[in-house]
């Protein structure tokens, strides 16, 4: 898609408000869709699994190291289990 407006002489972005609200929407809606699908798993996904998943998509704590600091567990740790519980979507042919 074209952008119809110039990008901002001083941050280079050239989105308006509606796009930038669009494309918004789009990643909320993916997130709500891995959620349920998610649920819908719940037997797919370990124990730890789960609470990654939850913390990301359900409360919405985007940084892997307080989710990491929230278990007492080690930041790749976070990453590992988000990996796996993601390519366990992705083998129930999900798209994220």
């Amino acid at each position: 898609m074209q952008p119809h407006t110039e990008p901002c002489p001083m941050c280079g972005k050239n989105k308006d408000e509606y796009e930038r609200q669009r494309e918004e929407r789009e990643i909320k809606k993916k997130e709500m869709i891995a959620f349920i699908v998610g649920r819908r798993s719940v037997t797919l996904f370990s124990k730890r699994e789960n609470e990654i998943f939850d913390a990301i998509y359900y409360l919405g704590i985007r940084d892997l190291q307080q989710v990491a600091d929230n278990y007492g567990i080690s930041y790749q740790a976070v990453q590992n289990y988000h990996d796996r519980a993601i390519d366990k979507l992705i083998d129930l042919d999900f798209e994220l």
